[in-house]
C-alpha cells in the first residue's frame, strides 16, 4: 500500500515538473528571450525517460490546454481552443522518444551509441512533429481561414513558400522542418540530461 502511494507521489511531481520546465522554457526563451523555437518539451523528454510512456503522453497532451486556459486567465486573451488540437504534436513527440527511450539498455552502451540514439530521436520526432503540425496549419487555414503562424517567425518562411505555388500542405509542413529539429535536438539531448541527473526510476515505470 505505502509503495503505490509512493508511487503514486512520483508520479505527480515527475508530471509537475515536466510541466513546469516546459512552461518556463517556453516562456524563458520564446515569448521574453524571443527565440525562434519553441522548447517547450523538454520536460517531456525528460518524463517520458524517467516515468515512461503513460506519463510522458499525459504531460504532452496537457500542456498545451493548461497554456491555452493560463493565457485567457492571466493575459486576458481570447480563448481560442484550436491552439490545444497543437497537443497532437506533443503526443507525436512523446511517442516516438518512448519507442526508443522504452529499452534502457540501448542508452547503456557507450556515449557514442547513446548520441546516435538521441539524434535518432530527435530527428524522428521532428518529422512526425512537423507532419502534425503542418496537417493541423493546414486544416486552420482553408477551413477556418486564421493563419496560426500569423505573427510568429515561421510566417515569413510560409509566405516565401505559399509565394512559389508549393501548396498549403507542403508549405506548411516544410516551413516547420529547419526550426523542428534544431528544437527537437535541443529538447531531446536537455531532457535526457535531466532524467540522467534524477534518480533511479523502478522499472515498473518503464512498463
Amino acid at each position: 500500500m505505502n509503495f503505490e502511494k509512493n508511487k503514486l507521489l512520483r508520479l505527480c511531481i515527475v508530471f509537475i515538473a515536466a510541466e513546469a520546465i516546459n512552461y518556463i522554457c517556453a516562456f524563458l526563451f520564446c515569448k521574453f528571450g524571443h527565440i525562434p523555437l519553441f522548447l517547450d518539451t523538454i520536460g517531456t523528454v525528460a518524463a517520458v525517460f524517467y516515468a515512461g510512456f503513460c506519463p510522458g503522453v499525459i504531460v504532452a497532451a496537457l500542456y498545451n490546454v493548461i497554456w491555452v486556459l493560463l493565457a485567457v486567465v492571466f493575459s486576458k486573451a481570447p480563448f481560442y481552443p484550436w491552439d490545444m488540437i497543437y497537443a497532437l504534436c506533443g503526443i507525436a513527440i512523446a511517442v516516438t522518444t518512448w519507442l526508443f527511450a522504452r529499452k534502457k539498455e540501448n542508452f547503456q552502451m557507450g556515449r557514442l551509441i547513446t548520441v546516435l540514439y538521441l539524434v535518432l530521436i530527435a530527428l524522428v520526432s521532428a518529422f512526425a512533429s512537423s507532419l502534425i503540425g503542418g496537417l493541423i496549419e493546414t486544416v486552420n487555414r482553408i477551413h477556418l481561414g486564421s493563419p496560426v503562424y500569423e505573427s510568429s517567425v515561421l510566417d515569413n518562411f510560409l509566405k516565401a513558400f505559399l509565394g512559389e505555388n508549393f501548396g498549403t500542405l507542403v508549405s506548411c509542413v516544410a516551413v516547420r522542418i529547419p526550426i523542428t529539429v534544431l528544437d527537437r535536438l535541443i529538447c531531446t539531448f536537455a531532457g535526457f540530461g535531466l532524467y540522467r541527473l534524477l534518480p533511479s526510476v523502478k522499472e515498473e515505470y518503464d512498463a
